[in-house]
């Protein structure tokens, strides 16, 4: 049985936020296995729901990643020991060869795939490398999830998101993809403030958004609903040129942005303040140090957490990245024995201080209710780059009749993802971005 494979023809991909082609993570052999359930946001969710709905089937997915990788062990990481999905994931994995829950404590970025293999395994992925480099694959729980429905031929059409914020009813729920969001926020209760924006993902990486009708894809993770003047919105909708004059006028080179960042903890040549130095004053820096702006995570500590003068490093670095990508620049990295630096222990950063310091606290004691799978919309808008790499190409054409499931869109490329029909009905609109997809019946399926 060719596990890839059936897990590309269903179309998973990594549920986290980052949307890798799965099959393509396990189409290599590694050691172990990290089921990461860390849910590395604050006020996200769906992990939870997942991990304690949907435990069968996690731990399902997870044997299949590993039969499919060779690893002989599989680690579920998750934070609160003793919480509901602890018990649930441990009760599941009572006995079973080869499988155990590893508890990690509630700090930031928990989540992150390279600090996961370092608290789980001990070891460090090396700079521009992935976690294979060290014998370990990372899968987010609902991307197992998915996978052990890909083994029971069953596609990614629906996926576990957190509405939170400005809503009646916060809540975690499974929905259609192609879903609009007003469609979520109705089923949430509707809106509660007349003029609001819409952070997608989370509050420390997501993106702030204003139309509601864009839809949910396989790696909406959540969706925040707050007012214009809300702080973090004020601080995230700042214009690029401010942001980098605000940082040539007050960036005093204290170097917390670079002691407390995760990768440079980690023994990562990653150094904040000296990139910012370059920026701010034009000195001579050797290249590799601006080079090491693509180690950077935009895990967002140096500008929530670290810098007194809140500047934003994160946003400095991934402008480099960009424009080292336009101009068709990649740096490599040297490989060599890395080692965590012995602060590492010390800095890290509890999700409450993230939540006062990003003015999330009124939404803390809002704990979203499980609200399950909302019914399927009337009319879905698929796009057809909902994963990493390459958009899916449409094989589908207006007028076309296509049944819940069916294949949209096909992979286009050496890393691309298949796109499935969330409901049944018509074709309504195909073009290079999109399939938009209306049930006949008016009512969704």
């Amino acid at each position: 049985m060719n596990i890839p494979e059936i897990v590309k023809e269903m179309g998973v991909v990594g549920a986290g936020g980052g949307g890798f082609p799965t099959h393509l993570k396990i189409s290599r052999p590694c050691e172990v296995v990290i089921a990461n359930g860390a849910e590395c946001e604050p006020l996200l969710a769906n992990d939870k729901f997942v991990m304690e709905e949907e435990t069968a089937q996690v731990v399902d997915g997870l044997r299949w990643a590993m039969l499919a990788t060779g690893a002989k062990r599989g680690i579920v990481a998750l934070k609160g020991q003793g919480s509901p999905a602890e018990q649930a994931i441990s009760k599941a994995i009572a006995g079973q060869n080869g499988l155990s829950t590893f508890v990690l404590g509630d700090y930031y970025p928990a989540g992150d795939e390279f600090l996961l293999v370092r608290e789980v395994l001990g070891r460090v992925v090396p700079e521009g490398g992935i976690p294979p480099a060290v014998g370990a694959v990372v899968l987010n729980v609902e991307t197992l999830r998915n996978i052990s429905r890909a083994m029971q031929k069953q596609p990614v059409i629906e996926r576990t998101l957190t509405c939170q914020g400005e809503v009646h009813k916060p809540s975690v729920l499974r929905v259609r993809i192609g879903t609009p969001f007003r469609e979520i926020f109705d089923a949430c209760g509707g809106v509660r403030i007349p003029d609001y924006v819409i952070l997608v993902g989370g509050p420390m990486m997501g993106t702030i958004i204003t139309d509601p009708l864009l839809p949910v894809t396989k790696t909406t993770t959540g969706l925040f609903v707050f007012p214009r003047e809300h702080p973090l919105v004020r601080k995230r909708t700042l214009p690029l040129p401010f942001i980098v004059k605000q940082s040539k006028a007050a960036c005093c080179q204290c170097t917390y942005c670079t002691e407390l960042c995760p990768r440079y903890l980690l023994g990562h040549e990653l150094y904040p303040h000296k990139i910012m130095r370059q920026i701010n004053l034009g000195l001579d820096i050797p290249p590799e140090i601006i080079e090491g702006a693509f180690l950077c995570s935009e895990c967002g500590v140096c500008e929530v957490y670290a810098c007194p003068m809140e500047l934003s490093p994160r946003i400095i670095n991934r402008v480099i990245k960009e424009k080292f990508i336009q101009a068709g620049y990649r740096p490599s990295f040297t490989q060599r024995e890395i080692r965590t630096r012995d602060t590492f222990p010390y800095r890290k950063i509890p999700v409450s201080v993230v939540k006062n310091r990003l003015a999330l606290y009124q939404y803390q004691s809002r704990v979203p209710a499980r609200v399950g799978v909302i019914k399927a919309p009337s009319r879905v808008e698929l796009l057809l780059k909902q994963h990493a790499g390459m958009p899916a190409r449409a094989v589908v054409k207006v007028g076309d009749r296509v049944q819940e499931g069916d294949v949209i869109g096909e992979i286009a490329g050496e890393i691309s993802a298949r796109v499935h029909a969330s409901i049944a009905g018509r074709v309504i609109l195909v073009d290079s971005e999109r399939v938009i997809i209306e049930s006949e019946s008016g009512r969704g399926g």
